[in-house]
């Protein structure tokens, strides 16, 4: 039976144990910021969208005055979800950004080692976890015609009216699903398999993608602001480009594929390289012709 003291670690080298204490320290330290970080951005986010709208000057309550959303007793969930889901699409971002360098050889001039990637991506990953419970939750209690009905089930806004927010909902909820499958293979990876993991992991690209569609088609924040629906298609070109980056470097097991699914994977990535280039010059034309706005917001 192992004893308390070798539990503790006193059985190891004074080295080891000094750098694994160190290491804990600096993930409780790292866990700390990120968590203080979502905290501040989020409640930033909030106060100045309820503050906004307690004067009828918010977006949302601009859009839709006979609403009355001053009415903060009332449409108290508005501003949660507002902020919490910008807040949200915002660390998933920094995520997916960490997450391409995770994937592959960091950059040079990234300034996080590996271990600071892998670790605070993990927390991020958390944190956007949590962000997008509080979102789901707020827009199923707002008093804008949501229910548990609208926010989990897809298609549920056309037969109540409102045809063309259809597409950002399902979006949003076609996300939410994706995350809750995925999120939890982290803690699964070694039952099912560290290949089998990583090829599902890759989903999460696709959360990601289609929260920021679901954002460009239903974020009244986003259309509002001339500047922000620019911003938000620039901020994709980085994150493209580390894309092609990471389906440029080797393949993790080259030595195990051989053949035809070698070429498969192959013209998989040169595919994926030639739309992810299409894309950042679209974005590019899309923002320097002033046409950002092709997704009408409803």
């Amino acid at each position: 039976m192992t004893s308390q003291t070798e539990a503790d670690g006193a059985g190891l080298p004074p080295g080891q144990k000094a750098a694994g204490q160190d290491a804990e320290r600096d993930t409780v330290r790292s866990a700390l910021l990120v968590t203080v970080a979502g905290v501040a951005v989020t409640l930033a986010l909030y106060v100045w969208i309820a503050r906004l709208q307690s004067q009828d000057r918010s977006p949302a309550a601009l859009a839709m005055s006979s609403m009355h959303m001053n009415q903060m007793a009332r449409f108290w969930s508005f501003p949660v979800l507002q902020a919490s889901g910008l807040a949200g699409l915002l660390f998933a971002y920094l995520t997916a950004i960490l997450g391409l360098q995770q994937s592959g050889r960091a950059a040079s001039w990234f300034p996080l080692g590996y271990r600071q990637i892998d670790r605070t991506h993990r927390q991020l990953s958390l944190l956007v976890i949590g962000l997008v419970a509080v979102h789901v939750l707020a827009t199923a209690l707002d008093a804008m015609g949501d229910s548990w009905k609208t926010v989990l089930i897809p298609g549920q806004w056309a037969s109540q009216g409102w045809p063309q927010a259809v597409w950002g909902y399902n979006a949003g909820i076609f996300a939410v699903y994706i995350l809750v499958l995925v999120a939890p293979t982290y803690y699964l990876r070694r039952m099912v398999g560290l290949s089998r993991w990583r090829f599902v992991h890759r989903f999460v690209l696709v959360f990601y993608g289609l929260s920021v569609w679901h954002a460009l088609v239903l974020g009244l924040d986003v259309g509002y602001y001339s500047w922000l629906r620019p911003l938000i298609w620039l901020l994709q070109v980085p994150l493209l480009a580390l894309l092609i980056r990471r389906l440029r470097g080797p393949l993790r097991s080259d030595r195990k594929i051989s053949g035809s699914r070698r070429l498969a994977l192959l013209a998989t990535r040169y595919g994926l390289q030639a739309l992810s280039a299409a894309a950042i010059l679209a974005i590019v034309a899309l923002v320097v012709t002033g046409h950002s706005g092709l997704v009408a917001t409803v």
